[in-house]
């Protein structure tokens, strides 16, 4: 065998560890994410932040009117749990701020200049499902961070909706999730 051959393999077979040990860490594959490019701060709050994004559907029709009107309006809601307060986005916002601040990542160099922050943004429909995760691209870039930060909130599986006035809605979403340097 010569030495490239060796080399190849060698390099190969670290990839896939490194690979494996990011999957194993977060218990699940990659999720798939695409990159946000945006000057627009909103994206980069330092807590949890949504916007409602009213639908055509939803305005035109009357349709997603929700029955009960003590919920007048609140952001989407991110557990079972939260759904069943009083104060369903206060909950939410509590409950990723526990979730997604302090997060080591063992064995990771962070590169110099890096803020130890990624922001998460996707979309919660009327149905509650969720739209494609997009990471606001910074200048210094740390991809472990990246990919671990989708994954975190992607753990987040079962979104409810938005409503706004009384009718459910889309919405966007933020998600600022902390690495502990």
């Amino acid at each position: 065998m010569n030495f490239k051959h060796s080399l190849g393999l060698v390099l190969a077979l670290v990839f896939f560890g490194i690979s494996t040990q990011s999957q194993a860490q977060t218990g699940k594959a990659n999720q798939p994410f695409a990159w946000k490019v945006t000057t627009d701060k909103w994206f980069m709050s330092p807590t949890y932040a949504f916007k409602y994004m009213p639908t055509d559907f939803t305005a035109k029709g009357g349709q997603g009117v929700v029955s009960n009107k003590a919920a007048a309006g609140h952001g989407p809601v991110g557990s079972n749990d939260c759904s069943q307060s009083t104060a369903p986005s206060a909950c939410t916002e509590s409950l990723i701020k526990e979730r997604f601040k302090d997060i080591e990542l063992p064995g990771v160099r962070f590169p110099s200049g890096y803020s130890g922050v990624e922001y998460v943004t996707f979309e919660v429909q009327t149905n509650g499902k969720v739209n494609t995760y997009q990471v606001v691209k910074q200048a210094v870039v740390c991809p472990p961070c990246v990919q671990q930060a989708v994954n975190l909130v992607a753990s987040i599986d079962q979104w409810h909706p938005a409503i706004q006035d009384g009718v459910v809605v889309k919405s966007e979403v933020v998600v600022p999730v902390y690495f502990k340097k």
